[in-house]
């Protein structure tokens, strides 16, 4: 699969036709945009014939799985794990701060009134909002590479106490 991108920047459909997009390379009416997924941006004007493009995304506590189809026909595929130490991180950083806080330096003001993070409206935890950042970079990802058109977004919601 050869993902198209038009001179203008916007992702066209993909192309199975591995000797049209060799000659058009040769020919220089396209170049490599990327190697891995292979991409390649055309040189030249072309039309924006587009099919319906769904994007599917089964969203995990550890991995999220990404799938792009189009009439029963996959186009993209991944998966991503998702990062789960930056509560031990924050825990080590929040350590290493009060350890530095509470050596006896002369020169050091007291700090008692520095919360303004914690008290905001809408805040999300760094945890949640480094899943939630990794799931929307990926999308955007996909986007650029693909002409999606529709986004399903599986989100199921369990107990695990049940299990």
């Amino acid at each position: 699969m050869v993902y198209v991108i038009s001179k203008d920047g916007q992702p066209l459909m993909p192309t199975t036709r591995h000797g049209k997009v060799r000659r058009l390379l040769k020919s220089k009416q396209a170049k490599v945009i990327n190697r891995c997924p292979f991409t390649i941006k055309l040189l030249y004007e072309t039309t924006d014939f587009m099919q319906e493009i769904n994007l599917g995304v089964d969203t995990g506590s550890k991995y999220v799985g990404f799938a792009v189809y189009s009439n029963d026909k996959i186009l993209y595929q991944s998966q991503l794990e998702l990062r789960d130490d930056i509560k031990s991180k924050m825990d080590d950083r929040r350590g290493y701060r009060r350890f530095r806080r509470q050596r006896k330096t002369r020169y050091r003001k007291p700090r008692f009134l520095n919360r303004k993070h914690s008290t905001k409206l809408n805040r999300l935890p760094p945890s949640t909002k480094s899943k939630v950042n990794s799931h929307i970079k990926e999308i955007k990802y996909i986007k650029s590479i693909l002409p999606v058109t529709n986004l399903i977004l599986e989100v199921a919601q369990f107990d695990t106490h049940l299990l």
